[in-house]
């Protein structure tokens, strides 16, 4: 609609223009008094044609500026009886699309990350998930602009949980002390899991669901492993933090 009225606009400017050209045409030339008259007359005849084709084209413009009008309005009155079926209103409309972006700000932010910095997050991919469940529960989601969206964004949750899958996580159990010395140094410091005893943050982050005390695990427990590579900005603040309450402790003594 927008490029029907610019063309109908380009047309009126090049009759305006026409008009002109016209004008400067006639003031440019010398001529008799009959030249002038005749000349007169005519250049009179041509801008009632103008002045006529410059109606017909504003009463062009006019009605695509109605007939635009009442398209958005019919597009809002079925927007506002889809909102009716569904028991929303525009404002809950807003709310929903809110938490939709929300959404997207949250994969997009995950997306960027390594693997094993996503892996260190991979509990906000279960938040993620959480929040597209909640906004399927909403009968907005049934709109065909809304349901398409959810769709998408669960694909590329979907996406990140094949990436963590591809990282090649491992798991150890964990053997006693007494016969295996299993802590998270000596298991970070076996060959066949970092060869560094200075990850073993990285074991702890990666398992706090059931470690609570790096000094305390206990035989038979079944320790994700993650991927290797430099600690992450957590799991060194993690490390930090727990020298730090064995620094107090001792101190304290």
């Amino acid at each position: 609609m927008e490029n029907q009225i610019m063309n109908v606009v380009r047309r009126m400017s090049l009759v305006a223009l026409a008009a002109l050209v016209m004008v400067t045409g006639v003031l440019a030339q010398e001529m008799t008094k009959d030249e002038w008259q005749k000349q007169m007359n005519e250049w009179t005849a041509k801008r009632d044609e103008l002045r006529s084709k410059l109606n017909t084209l504003q009463a062009e413009v006019d009605q695509l500026k109605k007939t635009d009008a009442e398209k958005v309005a019919a597009i809002k009155k079925c927007n506002d009886n889809l909102l009716a079926l569904v028991g929303a209103t525009p404002e809950s409309e807003r709310a929903f699309a809110a938490m939709l972006d929300q959404i997207d700000s949250k994969v997009n932010e995950l997306s960027r990350l390594s693997n094993q910095d996503l892996w260190a997050r991979k509990g906000e991919i279960d938040d993620v998930q959480k929040m597209i469940d909640e906004a399927r529960n909403n009968k907005l989601s049934l709109l065909p602009k809304y349901y398409d969206r959810l769709k998408e964004q669960q694909n590329r949750v979907d996406a990140l949980r094949r990436s963590l899958e591809s990282a090649g996580m491992q798991t150890y159990t964990v053997g006693t002390w007494a016969r295996d010395r299993d802590c998270l140094w000596n298991i970070a410091k076996k060959p066949a899991v970092y060869d560094n005893a200075f990850m073993w943050p990285k074991i702890w982050q990666g398992n706090k669901d059931q470690i609570s005390n790096p000094d305390i695990i206990k035989p038979g427990q079944k320790l994700k492993i993650p991927p290797k590579g430099e600690l992450t900005q957590d799991e060194k603040a993690a490390a930090r933090s727990y020298w730090q309450r064995k620094q107090a402790a001792g101190s304290a003594q």
